[in-house]
């Protein structure tokens, strides 16, 4: 969540933060859960207030109005990328090779450590911008 204060320019006020997952998919329905716990009722950083609402893969025009598109496992990363990149979207996964693939603009995971990667092509598709100072932090592909 950090990673969205070093976007240029910057996030700020109330922002709506989509929580991407395909129905049917216990997987990516428990990662779509344990995101909306982690938002709450609306994350806080700095002068961003990221507001959680669920779209499932299968009504992507639901994106409409958000800035922010979490993508869980088990989704069409492809049909989520061509719906985001449209509306400048920042997408964020827990799965590496949605990044590798140039789908999302960020990947995290923590396993067996922490790695934040960060799309180079999802970023130009999508017209996003991180600071220098947070590319030396993380691996850029």
């Amino acid at each position: 969540m950090r990673a969205l204060s070093f976007l240029q320019p910057a996030l700020s006020g109330s922002v709506t933060a989509a929580i991407v997952y395909q129905p049917g998919d216990a997987g990516s329905e428990a990662e779509a859960q344990a995101i909306e716990r982690a938002l709450g009722s609306g994350l806080v950083i700095g002068s961003l207030r990221l507001k959680p609402k669920k779209v499932s893969a299968d009504a992507l025009g639901s994106l409409a109005g958000a800035k922010v598109a979490f993508v869980t496992r088990g989704t069409n990363y492809r049909q989520v990328a061509s719906v985001a990149t449209q509306r400048s979207i920042i997408t964020i996964s827990s799965d590496p090779g949605c990044a590798q693939a140039g789908l999302c603009v960020i990947s995290i995971s923590s396993r067996p450590k922490v790695q934040i990667v960060v799309s180079k092509a999802a970023c130009n598709a999508s017209k996003v911008k991180f600071g220098a100072a947070f590319l030396m932090l993380v691996k850029e592909i």
